[in-house]
């Protein structure tokens, strides 16, 4: 961990002196890798570094994807001339988002917890202000940072009365304890209302699509592919310290989260806007994933963690084949981007691949999940069979209609086209090529 906190201050001030590209995301490749190798010797994942940093199953692969999410991004920064003016400072920016994002899942300390998951809203807070691209990108920023700020400040209070009850912020302490305070519904939605509306959960979902139709395609990638993760993964932590009360309410909220995967997946069928459509779809993936995690059944945390890694790759991947789009056709809407399939065949096959994935199309990594998430909702409720039917028919359902809608049919206007670069296909076949390697070990997300 210290390790990697050096680099990181290293690549700081490798900023101020130089600011080649390559340099920053091969740097953090290599640290992939690096820790990659950990892999081979999978006990040795679960080590506690020092009293506040650790590292377990679950923070592991949060962490890897963090520093895949974040290479891709330093490799779709545009150093061109005209904006070369920003590009120390996006450098500045997705290093001090790493360094957060490193040290979030690397904690074992509940108030280091709590405060790296608030600091992880101003880089965020930063793009979508400064390098959004319309004017609606102030409304967009307020919603982000009202909804999930606000809403996450009486968790504060209370981690001060868990303080007071068992004397302690450890983690790990508190997961062995299993807290059993005598606390009501409304305790239970604030110690988890603001992991529920980071994730986001259906009816507080409205900040979602609109900080990704107003954020660049560098923030889109990362609030899809890592923020909306930090609720999933606070909620797994949440659940095992809060067994008893989770046990006793999650029912109130597992209800909305059916509900909104089936509203949110009608709602993608009627779409024009590309970016809406994906940004959409993640909120069907992650209210599914909730209720997954929800049953509190150790095969459904395990397939919302596969969830979790396979969704922030798939979906980052679609911003990114969307923006590709967007600055060549000059739009996102569905019907000014047709027939690109005559023009643009190589990203054809990238954008099959990733519909596919989306909707869980076997043998991807999102089909192993969402069969694990089948059978532990089925198996806790049986009348979910019919909602778990509807959602998984309308998920395909607005998937082929993106493929299809966008690549077949008459090119609206006869403009030339600037072609696609290799390096938009290497940033394509990064995100997908994880999707199908993890297929050959799921033994490790055990």
């Amino acid at each position: 961990m210290m390790k990697m906190i050096i680099v990181m201050l290293f690549m700081f001030l490798f900023t101020l002196f130089n600011k080649k590209l390559m340099f920053f995301y091969n740097f953090i490749y290599l640290m992939s890798f690096m820790n990659l190798f950990k892999i081979m010797y999978k006990e040795e994942i679960y080590q506690t570094i020092s009293f506040f940093f650790g590292l377990d199953l679950y923070s592991y692969f949060m962490l890897m994807l963090s520093l895949w999410i974040l290479s891709l991004s330093f490799m779709i920064i545009d150093n061109k001339l005209k904006f070369y003016k920003d590009y120390k400072e996006k450098l500045f920016v997705f290093l001090f988002m790493l360094i957060i994002l490193i040290i979030f899942f690397a904690s074992l300390n509940l108030l280091l917890f709590y405060l790296m998951f608030e600091l992880s809203l101003i880089p965020m807070f930063v793009m979508v202000i400064y390098w959004g691209f319309n004017y609606e990108r102030v409304s967009a920023a307020y919603y982000l940072l009202m909804y999930t700020m606000f809403i996450s400040m009486p968790l504060f209070i209370y981690l001060f009365k868990l303080l007071k009850f068992y004397g302690s912020f450890d983690l790990i302490l508190l997961m062995i304890e299993k807290i059993s305070l005598d606390w009501g519904v409304w305790d239970y939605m604030v110690l988890f209302m603001a992991f529920y509306i980071k994730l986001p959960i259906y009816i507080f979902h409205v900040w979602l699509p609109k900080a990704h139709v107003e954020a660049p395609v560098y923030g889109s990638m990362i609030l899809a592919a890592i923020l909306l993760k930090l609720g999933s993964y606070g909620l797994l932590r949440f659940f095992k310290m809060f067994m008893f009360i989770s046990v006793k309410y999650n029912y109130l909220i597992f209800s909305v989260g059916m509900i909104g995967s089936l509203i949110m997946s009608f709602v993608c069928l009627i779409q024009i806007d590309m970016k809406k459509l994906v940004a959409y779809s993640s909120v069907v993936h992650m209210n599914i994933l909730l209720c997954s995690l929800l049953t509190l059944k150790n095969l459904g945390t395990i397939s919302a963690y596969i969830l979790m890694i396979s969704h922030g790759l798939c979906s980052s991947g679609l911003f990114f084949m969307v923006n590709l789009y967007y600055e060549r056709s000059l739009s996102r809407l569905m019907f000014l981007n047709k027939g690109m399939m005559s023009v643009f065949f190589s990203l054809s096959f990238w954008w099959f691949i990733l519909c596919v994935t989306n909707f869980s199309f076997p043998f991807s990594l999102n089909f192993f999940s969402e069969i694990f998430m089948i059978n532990v909702i089925i198996s806790w409720e049986m009348m979910m069979m019919i909602m778990i039917m509807m959602i998984c028919f309308f998920s395909s359902a607005y998937s082929l209609y993106l493929y299809s809608y966008i690549q077949y049919g008459l090119i609206c206007f006869e403009e030339k086209f600037f072609m696609v670069y290799i390096k938009d296909l290497m940033v394509l076949y990064i995100h997908i090529s994880p999707l199908f390697l993890f297929i050959f070990n799921l033994n490790l997300f055990y």
